[in-house]
């Protein structure tokens, strides 16, 4: 017992050496630890230390550790005690040198709780005493956005009736002529703009100025306001920028025809912040939809949200989401309307009755193939093989083995010489340094191939499987696609949106050998608009249907009764790249795709389906 309460005390004492004690650290060795901890952003630790300075070192007589424990709780989302420490900083130091930084936290706690007139309140004041140009900047760049957010009315004529600075009143005017066109009263639009003095207003604000005076002698319009929720920081803030990217494309392409007022909001790629924003969106009643580009655990959460605000989901694999809630609507078709699509297009348009599915075995994917084989069931047919796969597919012999004894199966045995069947022998020793013998078991249990040698029988280029269904992982495409020339299946390939990546497609050793390769998507994005496959048709998503929630903004007069019984009535709706035909039991799904085939190095589409009759277009490749 002693022996350990001796160990104990030594360890204590060890640590007590090892850690820096206040009372031995002096004031510049203190602050350098806490602001270690700020710029690592250990903001908590941060706190702490620039707190303990104030009470033990300097008797709150530090205006530098005031100001960045002020920073330090505004890091940490501590609005309240951020607020409280900075008015504590203006009334302890008035005019010192961090006077401009503390009124900025402050209009930036204000624009956080959305509070924009009173950020527009306390900046104005402070803008009109600056001659920086960095600082004037910084507050314009604030002032822009909190405008264009849509103050009130009456609280714009408060702040004009109260200011004498004819830079402030050009500024304020502005927000009002902007505040009116949304609420579609353009004689108030117009009549705002006209007092404006353009020459007066800072450089930051011309662009908006610029584009309220397009809408000079149009007729009275009413701007509904769409909130969109994008992850545009963290770690999915490529494809929210892209979307936005995209959004905004839209907005300029259409800006005579538009409607619509985009309030833009960042989750910052975390599923909890998508829930405060759409609980905080169901306070505005000046919000007629929501559109989203989330994650599929956000996409779950919104099923939950309790408004009656519609809620579009930019794109999602669960159907089930649009049973779930009424307010739901899947804008992009899911997993299981592409692949039911895709088998009854199979059966119904190319007229196959031999079907083969090989697919990964894990969860998305999986759905896919599980869907296909449900709508072939329902459509009178069972697939004539079924092969699945775990993991990243590097050898498939098994499954691809398993595929071609089958197909030598249905190889009728009346004919021995199978003229009929348009069967020939290819040799593959030109295309590939292997051997494909070395690869592959051969179904030598059949009496056609006891006629024939082993290396032979592998280059029958077999064609009695008329379709392959094969919805795969998008990285597994490559693994994939230098494979199948090696099993001598004559057969369509009939793929899911992974398929299309054209940078791959393009590749020497795989593209020649998936002519013909035909996917079903709502999406034809056009290629190239950004730096992969993927994004474009995130781009192409966030443009279209952008475009398609400004066609019925325009149609609803600013009524969600309106928009929603719009959205009831399921138009086919057909944008740049995308298709949209609401449908389903609740008539909140998109049920409608492209057909895309791909030839020559692209990928082109020969019409849309939405199960019932294919609707061919000029096709825009040879």
């Amino acid at each position: 017992m002693k022996i350990n309460l001796l160990i104990i005390n030594l360890f204590f004492l060890c640590f007590l050496e090892a850690q820096p004690s206040d009372s031995t650290l002096s004031y510049n060795e203190s602050f350098e630890f806490a602001m270690k901890h700020f710029q690592n952003r250990r903001y908590q630790l941060a706190e702490q230390g620039f707190k303990n300075i104030l009470i033990e070192e300097r008797n709150f007589e530090d205006p530098v550790s005031h100001f960045m424990l002020a920073t330090s709780q505004f890091h940490q989302g501590k609005m309240i005690d951020c607020k409280r420490t900075c008015d504590s900083y203006l009334n302890k130091y008035p005019n010192s040198k961090y006077d401009f930084n503390i009124k900025i936290m402050l209009s930036d706690i204000l624009i956080s709780k959305e509070k924009y007139s009173y950020a527009l309140e306390q900046l104005l004041p402070l803008r009109e005493s600056l001659i920086d140009s960095t600082m004037l900047s910084k507050i314009d760049y604030r002032l822009y956005n909190s405008i264009v957010m849509g103050i009130n009315s009456d609280n714009i004529e408060q702040l004009l009736f109260l200011s004498e600075n004819n830079v402030s009143k050009s500024i304020l005017n502005l927000a009002r002529s902007y505040r009116s066109l949304l609420d579609g009263n353009v004689n108030d639009m117009e009549l705002s703009l006209s007092v404006i003095d353009a020459t007066l207003l800072p450089r930051n604000y011309l662009n908006l100025y610029e584009g309220l005076s397009l809408f000079l002698g149009t007729e009275n319009t009413v701007h509904g306001t769409i909130a969109v929720i994008l992850p545009l920081s963290g770690e999915e803030k490529e494809k929210g920028q892209t979307f936005l990217i995209g959004l905004s494309r839209m907005a300029m392409d259409y800006k005579y025809d538009l409607a619509t007022n985009f309030k833009i909001y960042d989750n910052q790629s975390e599923d909890i912040n998508t829930l405060r924003i759409l609980n905080l969106i169901s306070l505005d009643k000046s919000v007629v939809s929501i559109l989203g580009y989330f994650s599929e655990v956000s996409n779950l959460a919104a099923t939950s949200y309790s408004s009656s605000i519609p809620i579009m989901l930019s794109k999602s694999n669960f159907s089930e989401l649009t049973m779930l809630s009424e307010s739901i609507y899947l804008l992009s078709t899911s997993s299981e309307i592409q692949a039911k699509l895709s088998a009854q297009y199979v059966v119904k348009v190319l007229g196959y009755q031999n079907i083969a599915v090989l697919s990964p075995a894990d969860d998305l994917n999986k759905n896919y193939a599980k869907f296909f084989i449900e709508e072939l069931n329902q459509l009178g047919l069972d697939a004539v093989a079924i092969e699945w796969y775990y993991g990243r597919p590097e050898n498939l012999n098994r499954q691809f083995s398993a595929i071609r004894k089958k197909a030598w199966s249905l190889v009728p045995t009346e004919d021995p010489n199978f003229q009929y069947l348009d069967l020939e022998i290819d040799s593959l020793d030109a295309l590939f340094d292997v051997d494909v013998a070395d690869f592959m078991e051969p179904a030598d249990d059949f009496d056609e191939l006891n006629k024939m040698s082993k290396r032979d029988s592998l280059k029958v280029s077999l064609n009695t499987i008329q379709a392959i269904y094969m919805p795969i992982n998008k990285q597994d495409l490559s693994f994939i696609g230098t494979q199948l020339p090696m099993y001598n299946l004559e057969t369509k390939i009939i793929g899911n949106e992974s398929w299309m990546d054209i940078d791959i497609l393009a590749q020497d050793i795989i593209g020649p050998h998936l002519q013909g390769l035909t996917v079903l998507s709502s999406e034809y994005p056009k290629f190239g608009m950004t730096n992969s496959s993927d994004l474009d048709r995130v781009f192409s998503m966030g443009y279209d249907q952008g475009y398609f929630i400004n066609s019925l903004i325009k149609l609803s007069a600013n009524s969600r009764r309106k928009y929603r019984n719009l959205l009831q009535e399921g138009d086919l709706f057909m944008g740049a790249s995308s298709l949209i035909e609401l449908g389903g039991l609740n008539k909140n799904e998109n049920q409608i795709v492209r057909v895309l085939e791909y030839k020559k190095g692209k990928m082109g589409t020969i019409g849309y389906f939405n199960g019932k009759s294919l609707v061919e277009n000029q096709p825009s490749i040879k």
